[in-house]
């Protein structure tokens, strides 16, 4: 037993020190703004959004991004491929009632539950076959956008212009935000987003490559041509990582940002999280051929390795933490007056003070960055709160773990259309 609470303390500690040296690292490693600009080389964008059951929201979506893309420059050819994925409500009829002049509608009858690679793959043989057979792959740049998803006319700009500026760059990931912060919930998501990842991804930025997330991915059509979306639960790793196997360069850029709608409820929350958990969980194959490759640094190789064990560490930290807590408090009361017991739960208050502080000022800094007011208050609160919210994601990898082992890998989707959006303005650099 001795042993046992012995492990779970060291263990604990351990944690406790990664995580204190990496909210300092991403606070150490602010990203500089970068002058990105389009020039008159002439780009085609094509906006892909997934369809499945987004009668809700997908006909606002489509209205607003093509207002935004009307305000591109003449160098930019845009359009939306809207790929309905046979829906069983009236998205497909939504969508044909739409008056854009950018949109292009593709409907995949018989609907396998493939997920969204198979949906995406689908809308890149379609425009690589049709809309554009006899263009250069080169200059042509697919936006992964969710049917949920806004960002302006500016944003899209300046997410072109990275192509452009940068012949090597194969990848581009933005930032991204809730816009439904109705709730504690999606207030915590949003914290999340704008705070520690926007911040972990500046940091792979600067000493490695940033990673696909998914909503407001970007990338050269013949990327995706090269290199097809796979049917990982976690389709945007999967997809960074063979990018780098073969050699892409990726690439994170904080001054853009996608909004999107938040999970407004625990339960779909939860699955939502199951999902990006067991998608982790699925993409460890690739481990192997990821150290072994000469193209990536140490910092990626130990970054993403971290990461995508995350599902096996973040089932025995918890345990750890816990054990290892009730112990201390038991010990300092019954031996208040002797032994270390005191000081350790003084250290680790501690450390949890200044994650909370550092925390909120990663948030405050992001949301600087894209020219959003912030309140500093509120932001610690948020981080204060945000505790509790980490709780809950800490019971995902359990879950995740035996869905994988039950051979469980069905496709979990999303569901949107609870508020109206609001457009986060970003700034163009000049």
């Amino acid at each position: 037993m001795t042993i046992f609470i012995n492990t779970a303390i060291a263990i604990s500690s351990l944690f406790y020190l990664y995580f204190l040296l990496n909210v300092i690292l991403v606070n150490h490693y602010r990203e500089p703004a970068k002058l990105v600009n389009k020039g008159k080389q002439r780009y085609h964008l094509f906006i892909v959004i997934p369809v499945l059951n987004e009668e809700q929201v997908i006909g606002r979506t489509i209205t607003r991004l093509s207002r935004e893309l009307a305000k591109l420059p003449s160098s930019i050819q845009a359009n939306i491929v809207a790929v309905d994925d046979n829906s069983s409500d009236r998205s497909l009829a939504c969508l044909t009632q739409l008056k854009s002049p950018y949109l292009q509608i593709i409907h995949r009858a018989g609907n396998e539950k493939a997920g969204k690679g198979a949906v995406l793959n689908t809308a890149v043989n379609y425009i690589h076959r049709t809309l554009a057979a006899t263009e250069d792959p080169q200059k042509i740049v697919l936006g992964v956008l969710d049917a949920d998803a806004f960002m302006t006319g500016a944003g899209l700009t300046r997410a072109v212009a990275h192509f452009e500026t940068d012949p090597e760059l194969t990848m581009l990931q933005t930032g991204v935000s809730i816009y439904n912060q109705t709730n504690w919930l999606t207030r915590m998501q949003n914290f999340e987003f704008m705070g520690a990842n926007n911040a972990t991804q500046q940091l792979r930025n600067r000493l490695g490559q940033g990673i696909a997330s998914g909503n407001g991915q970007f990338v050269r059509l013949d990327l995706a041509l090269n290199n097809p979306w796979g049917d990982s639960l976690l389709e945007d790793l999967e997809f960074t990582l063979r990018t780098w196997l073969n050699g892409g360069k990726t690439a994170f850029d904080h001054k853009l940002v996608v909004a999107q709608e938040g999970v407004e409820k625990i339960r779909p929350f939860f699955k939502q999280r199951v999902r990006w958990c067991q998608g982790s969980l699925q993409c460890i194959r690739y481990l192997p051929a990821l150290w072994r490759s000469p193209s990536l640094n140490k910092f990626q190789k130990i970054d993403t390795s971290v990461w995508v064990l995350m599902p096996f560490t973040g089932c025995v930290m918890p345990v750890a933490g816990l054990v290892a807590l009730i112990v201390l408090i038991s010990r300092s009361l019954t031996e208040w007056h002797v032994g270390w017991h005191h000081l350790a739960i003084i250290t680790i208050i501690c450390i949890t003070l200044v994650v909370i502080v550092l925390s909120a000022n990663l948030y405050l800094r992001n949301y600087a960055e894209i020219n959003q007011p912030a309140s500093p208050i509120s932001a610690l609160l948020q981080s204060l709160s945000f505790q509790g919210y980490l709780l809950i994601v800490s019971l995902t990898p359990y879950v995740a773990i035996y869905r994988q082992v039950r051979g469980q890998t069905g496709w979990t989707k999303t569901h949107h259309g609870t508020r109206q959006p609001v457009g986060i303005p970003v700034k163009q650099s000049q």
